[in-house]
């Protein structure tokens, strides 16, 4: 049975169906036409046996609805654990590539550390325009600029990293935003702050760690960067769609001067590849 054929009781039954209908159609939002279809029509003959089952015992139109509203409210986590599995069993291996690279500590390990170094820059921007400390207002200014730099990498960074399409672009910001601040950021925040410089200067390693850190945070992120990379089959189907957009614009363009193809588009090279499978 379809779902548009259910029955529609009126009343106190008909609003308990529409809202299991409107939870069905929430939930198979997204899948393959005829997977969700043939999940409405499960849910439709379903509802109708209850409404049949209901008449035959004299079960009254609110009986009947609070008994399809109990039923649904039972079902939603099943509901959604069938949607995972539907979901799962019909992604495509792109999405399943994506799914697998965004797993384990590496990614949330990449998310903290570029969340550090926000918080960080942050902290060494405000420290360092507010410092009335001693040193070359030209340096200070120097290590300002070098902080807001950090400030703006990590945040356009983290910015990126949060979609699949462009974090690892966002992995190779989050380099420059690392060099910006361990390089030239602390050694402001050492003359703007009474106990930054105590520190540094009590380390007798620090400019070595600072090298370390720079080299050590570049390589993760750069690894992040080739770990979250599209692969070559994705890039060249991003290519073959823009290459076919192309081709269809300038059919468009060509049909509204009233021109030939060919005065728009090239003969030989991937546009005519396009207009030849096209069979323009």
């Amino acid at each position: 049975m379809s779902a548009s054929l259910a029955p529609a009781p009126h009343g106190a039954a008909g609003s308990g169906v529409g809202a299991v209908l409107r939870w069905c159609a929430w939930y198979t939002r997204g899948l393959p036409e005829q997977v969700a279809a043939e999940r409405r029509d499960e849910i439709a003959s379903d509802l109708h046996e209850h409404a049949v089952w209901a008449a035959e015992q004299g079960i009254s139109a609110s009986a009947l609805a609070r008994g399809i509203r109990l039923r649904a409210l039972g079902g939603v986590t099943a509901d959604l654990l069938w949607r995972h599995s539907q979901l799962r069993q019909h992604e495509s291996a792109e999405a399943i590539a994506l799914r697998r690279n965004s797993r384990g500590g590496l990614p949330v390990l990449a998310y903290t550390l570029s969340l550090l170094v926000l918080v960080a820059s942050g902290i060494v921007v405000i420290r360092v325009l507010s410092s009335v400390g001693p040193g070359d207002a030209a340096f200070h200014a120097q290590g300002a600029a070098s902080a807001v730099l950090a400030l703006a990498a990590s945040a356009c960074a983290l910015a990126m990293m949060a979609r699949r399409q462009t974090r690892w672009v966002g992995a190779l910001w989050m380099i420059v935003a690392v060099y910006c601040l361990v390089r030239y950021g602390t050694k402001a925040l050492v003359y703007a702050s009474a106990t930054s410089g105590q520190l540094a200067y009590s380390a007798a390693a620090w400019d070595a760690f600072g090298k370390l850190l720079i080299v050590g945070l570049a390589l993760f992120f750069t690894g992040m960067a080739v770990r979250w990379a599209p692969s070559r089959r994705a890039i060249g189907r991003g290519v073959q769609a823009a290459t076919a957009q192309v081709g269809v614009r300038a059919a468009r363009v060509a049909d509204s001067l009233n021109v030939g193809p060919s005065a728009v588009a090239p003969s030989s090279g991937p546009l005519a590849t396009v207009r030849r499978a096209a069979g323009e």
